[in-house]
């Protein structure tokens, strides 16, 4: 099983997971917000980053990929449902199902090549490393939004991935 990457994801979730506490509880309008810009709302980046995430490991541990899926259409995931609190409970039991998927993969098979489902030959490593900037992506977006709606996001773990080599 994978060790080391489980501090990246685990630096990576925890981040996630602290932009969500940054919404008021009492601000559930904030999570349905549309921009005129036409960039999804906090809580479909939030759901599309969940799915990101579910989509890598399930095709690299060949998991059921309705295992998360299904979840998704159901509250506090779909617009105008749950409140912070909800989100932060829905976020901390899909990165431990993650964390599960995760596991499963070892360490000797992140460079054996595969083909992925658009055909292309990649790595597992490659795909892991494709999930957390596809992550870090989503997660940028909702800072910036969190900042357009006023609140103050929380601060970037910096320190964490630069003693990680990042």
């Amino acid at each position: 099983m994978i060790r080391d990457g489980l501090r990246p994801f685990g630096i990576s979730t925890a981040h996630t997971r602290s932009v969500i506490a940054s919404v008021p509880e009492t601000r559930t309008d904030m999570w349905d917000k549309r921009w005129d810009y036409g960039v999804r709302s906090l809580r479909e980046q939030l759901a599309h980053l969940a799915l990101v995430r579910e989509s890598t490991l399930t095709t690299l541990t060949k998991g059921n990929p309705g295992l998360l899926a299904a979840i998704y259409g159901e509250a506090p995931w779909i617009a105008g449902t749950g409140r912070t609190s909800d989100l932060l409970l829905a976020w901390d039991l899909h990165s431990q199902t993650c964390e599960s998927l995760l596991m499963n993969i070892r360490q000797d098979q992140l460079d054996a090549p595969f083909v992925t489902g658009f055909g292309n030959v990649s790595k597992p490593a490659n795909y892991l490393r494709l999930m957390l900037l596809e992550e870090t992506h989503h997660r940028a977006q909702m800072t910036l939004q969190l900042r357009l709606l006023g609140l103050d996001p929380p601060e970037f773990p910096g320190r964490a991935w630069s003693e990680l080599g990042v």
